[in-house]
Parts: structure tokens; sequence; C-alpha cells
């Protein structure tokens, strides 16, 4: 037995051993697990965006309202920028799409559009 433990109840000691975690230790990790959670029911990922960027990448399923679910989060996060979205490029399969995005101002959106 070790000697720091020397003169602690055995019962104590067991006690210790199976107590649950901290509820400042326990929350977090709910939290974070609920967290992960939610996201596995997203289908709509955006899987390539950086702040400093201004193209969008979307992963989603092959059906009309995916693709129009995808466009609307396009352009919400391309007004954020104060500008224009036009779709660059979309690949699919049977099941899934990858659809991306460029975020442009609005005189160079109306260039490319024509």
């Amino acid at each position: 037995m070790n000697a720091a433990l020397t003169g602690v109840p055995r019962m104590a000691i067991l006690a210790a051993m199976n107590s649950r975690p901290p509820l400042r230790v326990a929350l977090p990790v709910a939290l974070l697990a609920a967290l992960l959670l939610s996201a596995c029911g997203e289908k709509n990922l955006l899987i390539g965006y950086e702040k400093d960027e201004n193209f969008l990448s979307f992963n989603h399923a092959f059906t009309d309202a995916a693709a129009a679910d995808v466009r609307a989060r396009a352009e919400r996060l391309c007004g954020l920028r104060k500008q224009a979205v036009i779709q660059t490029s979309r690949s699919c399969s049977l099941e899934q799409c990858t659809t991306n995005f460029q975020c442009l101002d609005a005189t160079d959106a109306a260039k490319y559009r024509q």
C-alpha cells in the first residue's frame, strides 16, 4: 500500500476512486458531445470556407431542396461581406453533390453572369 495512504480507511479510498467526475468537468464534456452529435444531422456541409478567402464549397444531397439550401447559405455568408454570390461549379454523383460558390462585388458578379 502507498505510504501516503497509510491510515486512510480502505472504504474512503474506494469511494474516492468510484466517485463521479465533478460537474465542472462533466458539463463541458456533455455539451461538446451534444454539439458533435447535432452536427451529424446536418446533411449540407460547408467543407471549404476561409475568412480571408471568397470561395465556399458545400457537400450536399443530390436534391433540388439541398441545392436551394446551400445556395441560400452561400448568399447569407457572402451577404455578411456585402458581396454577391455566384456558383462556379457543381459536381454530382447519384447521391451527393459538391457545389462551389464565390463571393464577388456586385459589379463583378454582373459581368460574370453576362
